[in-house]
């Protein structure tokens, strides 16, 4: 086997590695262990630092997303026959066996991460059960990436299939997760609040997994039982901003144009907490590294944008720090260069540069968030493998300028899942389209017809794609770039 080919099997390995653990520590498993507490003795409940006396009162259970299948069975374990009923709503495909018995019923639904009848019949069930909650009863309620999908429930007269159009016409525009979750909150018989305002008057505590830039509780999932402040006219004005109004049917437009009154929402009755986000990824990424003895730093947390304006700013970022470690660009330089790179947050974080030890061979900046692609192909991939692929676009344009390094770019989600693939995502590098070349694949041709996903699976026979399955917990997605100084620096 040729020594460049091992070399980058190596690389590969150890770029997952340090991926797989930034996923480990936001497992269900391991952040519920430490969050949800139980004295069957004197029955009282603790979460997250909140007691509650369950003595007399029965315990109902709600979950929806990619993670809270496990952080249900958590809860179930710890309560077990105080959980007078569960409804837990899972993607396709990802059920345990060993969740399907008991008082916590667990349903399939959103193949492809796509609402369908299967998770619309789920989310009935949720409004039944939480519809006849009394004010003795406590509501818990599990939230994840995901859970928009997994708990749809139109407005009247708009059928799950018109309001699926309309996601999938924005998404396809380039709108982002705040702009599309906006607008199901406005669709949404459950979102945007509703769902607490629905199992009033019981007291409704929320343990929230964050899939979102910054954490905002009323877009997580689409805020099921956080308060929706969006003004009432914020769903029809993001539909404008894409032009896609006249394209909408009018069981839609009669929803968008309705000012309705919002119903008071009771905030005395609902807690919500997050317990898990990207930031908690990024430091077991940083950890790991350091266990592997590579040095790293940690950029940012809350990384936006295009992908295409990514990929450069993240092709500019690894000269930046090139430059840096040859010693051509002084620590004021290389903070001021980082600053007029204008990538979100990484102006929050430029102290961290203090503690990164340029004499190792390995040095990874990672950076965490969730970034937009404006599909225009017909092809099959996701904003993960995009970025990869057009990240080694980029830098292949200008690789004279990296002679004494090489530099990968692993690019995934948290949740396992990149787009409608079984993909988490990919790793990108400088060679990568010369390699490509070589096996007679044109790369432009997959990048602009958003095809990356079966660019990966033929490349290097699927050497460079990520792909894990379906972790259960969904934090955003993870970018890891890894500079290795060649042994003649």
């Amino acid at each position: 086997m040729p020594r460049l080919f091992t070399m980058a099997k190596s690389t590969v390995f150890n770029l997952i590695r340090i991926f797989k653990s930034s996923v480990s520590a936001v497992l269900p498993e391991n952040i519920m262990k430490d969050t949800v507490k139980y004295n069957h003795n004197s029955k009282e409940l603790n979460i997250d630092g909140i007691s509650v006396s369950l003595l007399n009162r029965n315990v109902y259970l709600v979950g929806t997303g990619k993670a809270v299948q496990d952080m249900a069975l958590k809860v179930d374990q710890i309560l077990g026959p105080k959980i007078k009923q569960g409804i837990i709503s899972i993607p396709t495909g990802s059920l345990h066996y060993n969740a399907r018995n008991g008082n916590v019923m667990y349903y399939e639904g959103a193949r492809n991460n796509l609402p369908d009848a299967n998770a619309q019949a789920t989310a009935i069930k949720v409004k039944t059960m939480i519809s006849q909650l009394s004010d003795t009863d406590i509501l818990i309620v599990l939230i994840s990436g995901g859970g928009s999908a997994l708990l749809p429930l139109p407005k009247e007269p708009m059928t799950l299939e018109d309001k699926t159009d309309v996601i999938k016409l924005l998404a396809n525009a380039g709108a982002d997760i705040t702009e599309l979750n906006t607008v199901r909150k406005k669709l949404s018989q459950i979102k945007g609040g509703q769902l607490a305002i629905m199992a009033q008057p019981a007291d409704v505590i929320s343990l929230i997994l964050s899939d979102i830039v910054g954490d905002p509780l009323d877009m997580i999932a689409s805020g099921p039982t956080s308060e929706n402040k969006d003004h009432p006219n914020a769903a029809i004005d993001i539909i404008k901003k894409y032009n896609l109004y006249d394209q909408l049917p009018n069981s839609t437009k009669i929803i968008l144009k309705n000012v309705e009154d919002h119903k008071l929402f009771p905030n005395h009755k609902v807690k919500n907490l997050i317990i898990g986000s990207n930031k908690l990824s990024i430091n077991a990424a940083v950890n790991e590294c350091k266990a592997m003895d590579f040095s790293s730093i940690a950029l940012t947390n809350i990384v936006t944008g295009n992908v295409r304006d990514i990929a450069q700013k993240y092709v500019k970022l690894s000269k930046i720090f090139c430059d840096f470690i040859l010693k051509d660009l002084s620590k004021n330089s290389l903070k001021e260069k980082l600053l007029c790179l204008d990538i979100p947050g990484v102006n929050e974080c430029l102290d961290n540069i203090d503690g990164l030890d340029v004499s190792k061979k390995n040095i990874c900046l990672i950076l965490g968030g969730e970034i937009t692609v404006e599909v225009k192909g017909q092809g099959k991939g996701g904003r993960n493998q995009q970025l990869a692929l057009e990240f080694s676009n980029y830098i292949h344009k200008i690789k004279d300028n990296f002679k004494d390094f090489e530099v990968y770019l692993l690019s995934a989600g948290t949740d396992g899942i990149d787009g409608p693939t079984d993909a988490a995502g990919a790793i990108g590098y400088i060679e990568l389209v010369s390699d490509a070349m070589k096996e007679n694949i044109i790369i432009n041709e997959y990048i602009n017809n958003n095809d990356t996903y079966n660019f990966y699976k033929i490349f290097k026979k699927g050497l460079m794609h990520v792909i894990t399955g379906h972790t259960n917990t969904n934090v955003m997605d993870i970018h890891i770039i890894l500079i290795i100084k060649k042994s003649t620096i």
